[in-house]
This record gives structure tokens, C-alpha cells and sequence, in this order.
């Protein structure tokens, strides 16, 4: 391909029958000027072009980096979520344990009290049992006197 230099500089032979050198020189000129501006054009849009290609390029890797990072949001919320359900089954199996040492606390102390009750009745049943022969001996006593 011809540069517009080139095409400017492009000289023919002469000859007897030749073309009229005027017009030879006049359109070589005119294709000169078309072909700068096509040339300059052509080197424009190829600028244009590799600009392009290495936004498109930026794009892809800003797109790929987005991608990772949606994955790895992804990744990190199982991971959050499956954390969350393991100290959730902790803390309810920590409540039940804590239920249950409860329950048999209470339930001891039921058993402690109930063996009170059971005490105190018998030794209230001792006592009146007591009372009653004191109460029976001094009835006795006063008959005894009459």
C-alpha cells in the first residue's frame, strides 16, 4: 500500500503519445489528497480499534473480578450461614443441658423437702402421741385425787 507521500512522489515516463502530464498530475493529486484522508482515517480507526479492544479487555477482567467477588460473597455467606446454624444447635443443646441441670437441681430438692414433710410429720405424730400420754397421765392423776 502507498503512502501519500509516496503516491505525491510517483513520477512516469515520458513518451511521445503519452497521457497529458497535466491531468496525470491533477488526478494523481486528487487521488493523493483521497488517499491521505483515507490513510489518516484508516490510522484513526485503527487507534480507535486497539482502544477499544483494551476497554473491552478491561471490562472482561473488572467482569471476571465481579464475578469472583459474587462467588466468593456466595462462598463466604454459606459459610456464615452454616456457622450461624452450628452455634444456634450449641446454644439450644447448652439450654437443654442447662434445662436438664435444672430440672434435677428442682427435682432434688423436691426429694429433700418431701423428706422433711415426712420428718416433721412423724415427729409431729411423736409429739401428739407425746401429748396425748402427758395429757392421759394427768387426766389420771386428777381422777386419782377424787
Amino acid at each position: 500500500m502507498y503512502t501519500p507521500i509516496e503516491l505525491e512522489n510517483i513520477s512516469f515516463k515520458k513518451s511521445a503519445f503519452g497521457y497529458d502530464k497535466d491531468e496525470v498530475l491533477e488526478f494523481l493529486e486528487t487521488i493523493s489528497r483521497d488517499y491521505d484522508k483515507l490513510y489518516k482515517e484508516n490510522l484513526t480507526l485503527k487507534d480507535k480499534n486497539n482502544m477499544l479492544s483494551n476497554a473491552i479487555k478491561e471490562y472482561k477482567s473488572m467482569e471476571d473480578a465481579l464475578r469472583d467477588t459474587v462467588v466468593t460473597a456466595h462462598s463466604i455467606s454459606d459459610e456464615v450461614k452454616k456457622n450461624a446454624h452450628k452455634e444456634a444447635e450449641n446454644i439450644i443443646k447448652e439450654a437443654n443441658l442447662q434445662k436438664d441441670e435444672m430440672l434435677a437441681k428442682a427435682n432434688r430438692e423436691i426429694e429433700a423437702i418431701q423428706t422433711e414433710i415426712t420428718s416433721l410429720k412423724q415427729e409431729f405424730s411423736i409429739y401428739k402421741s407425746k401429748i396425748k400420754s402427758l395429757i392421759h397421765s394427768q387426766i389420771e392423776i386428777l381422777e386419782l385425787d377424787k
